[in-house]
């Protein structure tokens, strides 16, 4: 479902979302376009990436766009909160919004990569959401790259259900592995077991995980906040919200 649309009914329900835009299925009129109809909407808080390949999807036939890539985006947004689209013309009423991006600390080179959360911060992201961590010290490591950044960085985590999902996101997602160590756990958890038994038993190992990656990055200087990404399990969210306390911390 489009991500405005989603925004949308979250707002209904007095949830404050954060609304994402991809630059590989946009060209820069309909960046503006929408972008104007999420001001309309109320929808304040927009996160910008580049986009993966069509090629690691589900319809690698796909045109790709890539008019812009998303600290483009990022400037064509603050530039339009100046007032003017990109053509140079005035608008009436100047939309506001909260900019933010996303980072993968476990692409290499990291200084490059840490250079680009920088520029992205230039470009006007006051947020950034990771790519998903299961390898805690390199995420430090990362994260000693960019102690000077002064927008927000909310961790990545996804429940793994089992070892075969684990598996499919080594192959298919790019700039990042699972280790082995891991994937033995979801393995072992299961042995000897059968049916639902077995199923119920890797998942729930699959939550420890989470919950222990939480609980450890949750101590790493510069981390102010968790996203959380349930990929289709959307039932594991309260469990790891409650045994991580997750809950906001008082101001």
């Amino acid at each position: 479902m489009s991500s405005m649309v989603c925004g949308h009914l979250l707002l209904k329900a007095g949830i404050e979302p954060i609304m994402q835009m991809s630059a590989r299925d946009r060209n820069r009129v309909l960046f503006q376009s929408e972008l104007y109809g999420a001001y309309a909407l109320g929808i304040e808080n927009v996160l910008f990436i580049t986009g993966d390949h069509t090629l690691l999807g589900s319809h690698p036939q796909t045109k790709m766009v890539y008019d812009i890539d998303s600290i483009q985006a990022l400037e064509l947004a603050r530039h339009l909160m100046s007032g003017m689209d990109l053509a140079g013309a005035d608008l009436e009423g100047t939309p506001s919004f909260f900019l933010g991006s996303t980072f993968n600390p476990y692409a290499d080179p990291m200084p490059l990569q840490a250079m680009r959360v920088f520029k992205k911060q230039d470009a006007g992201a006051k947020f950034f959401q990771t790519q998903a961590i299961y390898d805690v010290s390199r995420f430090e490591e990362f994260m000693g790259h960019i102690r000077s950044v002064e927008a927000k960085v909310i961790a990545g985590i996804i429940p793994l259900k089992g070892p075969r999902m684990a598996r499919f996101m080594n192959k298919r997602i790019p700039g990042f592995k699972i280790s082995d160590e891991i994937i033995h756990r979801l393995e072992s958890a299961g042995a000897g077991l059968s049916g639902k038994d077995k199923r119920d038993a890797i998942r729930a190992e699959g939550l420890n995980i989470a919950i222990e990656t939480v609980q450890r990055v949750r101590t790493i200087s510069g981390v102010d906040g968790i996203h959380i990404m349930a990929v289709g399990w959307e039932e594991s969210l309260p469990e790891i919200v409650k045994r991580s306390n997750l809950y906001p911390r008082p101001q």
